[in-house]
């Protein structure tokens, strides 16, 4: 309830400023498993789970359809094209969405979304010259195509359990209608649709039993019933097996074409099902289709093909079989469980652990390739979960049993794994190494996390030499389930464990072959952490660590603290107040160091401090797929943040300051710097990613860095060595990357 009351003064405090902050919001999903399809003569309609799209027969052209382009109902059900070509799209949270094609916008209808039911999906479309019958979750709906206004509704049919699932609806002077406990007829005569007693239901079939009704519809003048076991013809009551062939499979939709008729059914196999599509001729059967993915509607004899909508895509099929699924360049699935942009623009995904996993896609700002064990046999399993990129241009991607890949610059696989590496699986199967994750520290060397290693190595490190070296868990507590991962600029590892709601740190001070100057411990209750699971890690521009929890964000400062390995120098800890009471899940740091934190409840951006909420998103003012944000990237040189979705990979531009084209504008605040208390030096004016060193009076150099790569970076006042810098006047320097363009200004410092 807090965060609900939350959210909602969000939404009425932060409302008009959000176009100014996210805008050029954009929807990448797989529409491979298909819902529905509908052809207008020229193109077919195709639904998914992932939106829509239209693909245009004489040119093989698509055109796609996702909420950021107007489609609110993004999990697509049903489709019909009206009297007046209007597109209606139904979706599985009941919206219909109402595509004005002469326009290119569209209309929303709520009312069936906005009803309150527990299940309100759109699971059919029927037009009657100027109504669309609605076959949805708990009842039948009419509405005018003109008005977009309701007729009625109806949710109760005869002894039926009120608010019963409606397959599908059948109508001439009657209406006929398939639903999840029976058949109901409206009997002659009647009007009120609403009355229970307006209807004849048939809940059984002689001989067979209790059935489940799929399919309604007439061909030729008779009445016909498809049903989890099969197809029935009926007449008055009295039920008669249309075919044989057809006995005991679930029937779900009718075609025709000519004087042929179309029965597309499930029927079952070991360990599952398959759909099968039938072709009779009058009660004769001439041909079928059957080992076909699962598949729910189709379109005959179109240019001499068939094209089935299936959960591999649109399958067009000619008397042989599947001769090819259509479907658009997307990722192969809509699950994204890790995402990394390279130096490059391209954009990495993970697709899941276990059997959920895909492999992993990339995307390169046009298309999108897709990489499995099937297309990439070097690729050791397809259980990718995690992906980071490094200094140097490699991308990596942690496995669910299978090690780590490294994808090279030049775009070449590397697999690292228990057989080429001295890494170590988990404690009950050595062979199952669990890669939960990599960062790389300021001198090019690898850090990799290994979840449960047997070996109690659970943090590994990979030098530029190529030299392995595993640290054992030095905590004395038994845990090596850890995770998550990041290291600031003193190359201290920062790590989490979902057994334990502490935040770990660990140093081998730069001897990994000297164990005995190590420094490791831990952050909890006792140091004011709000002992909450621990979700998200992100180091700030500042070098500041943002920690996320199930109860909001803690801001740990002064990091460097942690390596005096004294009992009273401890980094400081600070809640971010406009984040309290949510579940923190992703948090991504853009170029001028603004955080973008998912959660539950939708997206906030807070300020570099923590101490202002920017701006809020979810569903009911964004084009987010849902609220929940369980994983973002980002892509600093563009300006753009990512956030993976069940549904799709979204995307859009900030409005982080640009850089400046010359260094005419160059200068620092405050004047003078005095670096105390946590307090950072703030360096404006800069050019896109720019270069920075700062000298003393003598011209020794003092600090070297980057810039984040827009206008603004930041100082906290030390050296290279962590050291806080004397008293004095410093000067820095600022060059591009190739130091063609260079800029020199003096400050002070005051201790």
């Amino acid at each position: 309830m807090l965060k609900t009351i939350f959210a909602l003064l969000l939404m009425i405090f932060t409302g008009n400023i959000f176009a100014q902050e996210a805008y050029d919001w954009r929807i990448y999903s797989n529409k491979k498993n298909l819902s529905a399809i509908h052809f207008d003569g020229v193109s077919i309609w195709a639904g998914s789970d992932g939106g829509a799209y239209r693909f245009t027969l004489q040119d093989s052209s698509f055109t796609e359809f996702t909420k950021a382009a107007g489609l609110n109902g993004s999990a697509v059900t049903a489709i019909i094209i009206d009297n007046q070509n209007k597109v209606w799209f139904g979706s599985k949270n009941g919206i219909i969405d109402v595509y004005e094609q002469e326009t290119g916008t569209f209309k929303r209808i709520m009312a069936i979304s906005n009803s309150g039911k527990p299940q309100k999906g759109i699971n059919n479309f029927v037009l009657y010259g100027d109504t669309v019958v609605v076959s949805t979750d708990f009842g039948v709906s009419l509405i005018n195509s003109k008005t977009l206004n309701f007729y009625d509704s109806f949710i109760k049919f005869g002894n039926i359990a009120a608010n019963t699932k409606v397959n599908s609806v059948y109508r001439d002077s009657r209406f006929y209608v398939a639903t999840q406990g029976g058949l109901a007829v409206q009997k002659v005569g009647t009007t009120n649709l609403n009355d229970p007693e307006a209807w004849d239901v048939y809940q059984s079939i002689p001989s067979v039993g209790t059935v489940s009704f799929q399919l309604v519809t007439a061909d030729n003048g008779i009445y016909l019933a498809g049903t989890n076991k099969g197809l029935y013809s009926f007449n008055n009551g009295v039920f008669t097996l249309f075919s044989a062939d057809l006995n005991n499979k679930t029937i779900k939709k009718f075609a025709k074409a000519g004087s042929n008729s179309y029965f597309l059914s499930d029927y079952s196999i070991p360990g599952g099902s398959r759909s099968s599509i039938d072709v009779f001729n009058g009660t004769t059967k001439i041909k079928s289709v059957t080992d076909l993915p699962t598949t729910v509607d189709l379109i005959p004899e179109l240019n001499s093909f068939l094209y089935a909508a299936s959960t591999e895509g649109l399958l067009k099929i000619n008397d042989v079989g599947i001769t090819g699924a259509i479907q658009p360049n997307a990722p192969s699935a809509n699950i994204f469980s890790g995402i990394t942009v390279d130096l490059n623009g391209n954009l990495y995904s993970a697709s899941g652990r276990d059997v959920s996993g895909k492999g992993f896609y990339k995307y390169d700002g046009n298309s999108w390739t897709n990489y499995d064990v099937v297309s990439t046999p070097l690729l050791p399993t397809n259980a990718y979960y995690n992906a980071s990129t490094t200094p140097d241009g490699s991308v990596y991607l942690g496995s669910y049993g299978r090690g780590l890949l490294r994808i090279k610059p030049d775009g070449s696989l590397i697999p690292y794994t228990t057989q080429n590496t001295p890494l170590v699986g988990i404690s009950t199967d050595p062979s199952f190494l669990v890669v939960a994750a990599v960062k790389s520290d300021s001198k090019g060397n690898l850090w990799i996390l290994n979840f449960d290693a047997g070996n109690r190595k659970t943090l590994n490190m990979l030098t530029t030499d190529s030299t392995w070296y595993g640290f054992e868990n030095s905590f004395g507590i038994g845990l090596t389930n850890y995770s998550t991962l990041e290291i600031d600029q003193n190359d201290v590892k920062w790590f989490t464990t979902p057994l334990r709601n502490s935040l770990f740190y660990y140093s081998e001070k730069g001897t990994p072959a000297n164990t005995a100057d190590d420094i490791s411990g831990q952050l909890n209750e006792s140091n004011g952490m709000n002992g909450q699971k621990i979700n998200a890690l992100a180091l700030d521009k500042r070098g500041d660590l943002w920690v996320g929890t199930d109860l909001g964000v803690q801001i740990i400062t002064s990091l460097s603290t942690v390596l005096q390995n004294s009992s009273t120098a401890k980094p400081r800890v600070s809640t971010v107040f406009s984040l309290r009471q949510q579940r923190i899940n992703s948090i991504v740091v853009d170029p001028v160091n603004r955080k973008w934190v998912g959660t539950d409840a939708g997206l906030f951006l807070v300020s570099s401090d923590g101490t202002s909420l920017i701006a809020f998103y979810d569903v009911t003012n964004s084009p987010l797929l849902a609220n929940e944000i369980t994983i973002m990237g980002s892509d600093p040189k563009e300006g753009k943040i990512f956030i993976g979705q069940t549904g799709g990979l979204i995307s859009f531009k900030t409005q982080a300051p640009s850089p400046n084209t010359d260094y005419s504008n160059l200068y620092t605040y405050p004047s003078p710097f005095r670096p105390s208390n946590g307090s950072m030096m703030t360096i404006d004016g800069l050019i896109k990613e720019s270069d920075i060193i700062i000298l003393d009076i003598a011209g020794n150099k003092v600090k070297s860095f980057s810039s984040p790569g827009g206008r603004v970076a930041n100082w906290d006042g030390r050296d290279d060595n962590g050291n806080v810098v004397s008293t004095g006047v410093y000067i820095l320097v600022a060059s591009d990357k190739e130091g063609n363009t260079v800029s020199k200004i003096k400050f002070s410092v005051v201790r």
